[in-house]
């Protein structure tokens, strides 16, 4: 009999697209963005779309230089389609994981069959950490869409026998070109991985200087449309903290305690993400010991194996090196690791059963996790209860202040009220706040409040669960209207 896997390998494309919007749209208009990033990328969307400024992001009345432009273009869509909320902060990044997926199922069907395809893309984006992260309104899987895609296209234009270079050419230094408009020199790894390929096997890779060059002048071409007016309106500072404080800073040093300092902390950290991965890629990781085991010695003969495990190995050392660590950093690698894997059991007489039940657990698992304990957490979360105590008594001219719990996440709540920036800062600053004429709204500790001389006004405590440092802690806001 005819397994339920087997069936939907049967029409892959439409049954990985069904599958990813399942796990990960469900639960995303239940939570709000209470991440610091998922804040972030939100609210400098909202102020790009408020400022009719499509070229520089701004987050709470102030430059953000964090990232390029691509993701909040994306948001900025989904909000003129959607509205401003959560939900359509988070669309363009369910969006790119399903595209990644369908890459797979796309690139897996090509090279072997169908089952193949769409074994590489469940396991792509029914693996642990892609369901958590695929769904959150961050710039990571746009860049891992164009990442995927300049890996495939970078294959197929290497190989001598391919007839229809150019198509792939454009397709791979464009991919290069939005990849770093998403998220940076990181969407370039895959052009590493073509040369590293091309070094190994020499005879079967067709990468001419040439054409490199110039593809990589078109690339930079495309990313200067953007880069040079974003260069001019910020006198330069898009180039000098979004490389050097982004980039340099955080591979020299450990950015927001997301890392070991010192040499020892350093070498003692290079082995994490080859860890991690058991974790972020489950439950499919468990199968990855035995089958690199088995194919190692037969590598050499495996040359699309070959390059897709370069490139995965290429992103876990690049990230092992860089100084912080995130378990997310090494996300890029996933799709080529699923693919590689997809290729290895995917004729496997048992691999229906074996993987149809691990996506069934996990399909299960994810949804339990997206509609039940979202749910049940939407009511315990402290910013979201900060948010219900004040709302009634936020007017546009309102001002804010919130001292010693400056979570982005504030930010995005009360913006969408008030149109003038929202102060953070230590609780040092908050009896200065005080002098400000109504109506503004205070928000602080409570612990801390024995340090203001003056609380009058409606005093409006809550208590609730900090995402960012897992912790209960309470705060009060002092509403002066």
């Amino acid at each position: 009999m005819e397994s339920l896997f087997d069936k939907l390998a049967a029409r892959p494309q439409r049954s990985i697209i069904l599958l990813s919007l399942l796990l990960l749209l469900a639960g995303n208009w239940i939570l709000p963005l209470t991440d610091r990033d998922e804040a972030r990328f939100g609210e400098a969307s909202r102020e790009m779309l408020q400022r009719g400024d499509y070229v520089v992001p701004w987050f709470n009345e102030a430059w953000r230089f964090d990232k390029p432009v691509l993701i909040y273009w994306c948001q900025i869509a989904s909000y003129r389609v959607l509205g401003v909320n959560d939900f359509a902060a988070r669309l363009p990044s369910v969006l790119f994981t399903t595209a990644t997926a369908l890459l797979l199922v796309r690139w897996g069907r090509k090279i072997k069959d169908n089952k193949t395809g769409f074994l590489a893309g469940a396991m792509y984006v029914a693996g642990l950490h892609i369901a958590v992260i695929g769904r959150i309104a961050t710039a990571d899987m746009a860049m891992i869409f164009f990442v995927t895609l300049a890996v495939w296209s970078g294959w197929e234009l290497t190989r001598p026998e391919q007839l229809h270079r150019k198509k792939f050419w454009w397709l791979f230094y464009i991919a290069l070109a939005f990849g770093f408009l998403a998220k940076g020199p990181v969407a370039w790894l895959p052009l590493g991985g073509m040369i590293l390929g091309r070094a190994l096997h020499q005879n079967v890779f067709r990468l001419p200087l040439n054409e490199t060059v110039v593809g990589l002048s078109v690339a930079v071409a495309l990313v200067a449309l953007w880069g040079g007016p974003a260069l001019a309106q910020t006198g330069g500072q898009f180039w000098s903290v979004g490389m050097g404080e982004h980039v340099f800073n955080r591979s020299v040093g450990v950015i927001d305690s997301h890392g070991l300092a010192g040499l020892v902390g350093f070498l003692a950290s290079l082995p994490l993400y080859f860890v991690t991965v058991f974790a972020s890629f489950f439950p499919w990781s468990l199968r990855l010991p035995g089958t690199i085991r088995c194919w190692w010695p037969e590598r050499q003969r495996d040359e699309l194996g070959w390059y897709l495990f370069i490139q995965v190995l290429l992103v876990f050392a690049v990230f092992s090196l860089v100084r912080t660590k995130l378990p997310h950093y090494t996300l890029p690698a996933f799709p080529c690791l699923a693919l590689w894997l997809a290729l290895r059991i995917g004729g496997e007489q048992n691999v229906s059963a074996w993987a149809g039940k691990r996506l069934v657990a996990m399909t299960v698992f994810i949804l339990v996790l997206t509609l039940g304990l979202f749910t049940y957490a939407q009511n315990h979360l402290l910013t979201k209860n900060l948010w219900l105590a004040t709302k009634a008594h936020i007017k546009p001219e309102t001002k804010i202040g919130c001292f010693g719990y400056t979570e982005p996440s504030q930010v995005w709540f009360f913006r969408s009220v008030v149109t003038n920036k929202v102060t953070l800062g230590n609780v040092k600053l908050a009896a200065s706040f005080l002098t400000n004429s109504p109506p503004f709204i205070l928000v602080m500790p409570t612990k801390d409040l024995t340090n203001l001389p003056n609380t009058n006004g409606l005093m409006l405590r809550v208590r609730g669960l900090d995402l960012v440092k897992f912790n209960q802690r309470d705060l009060t806001a002092i509403v002066r209207e």
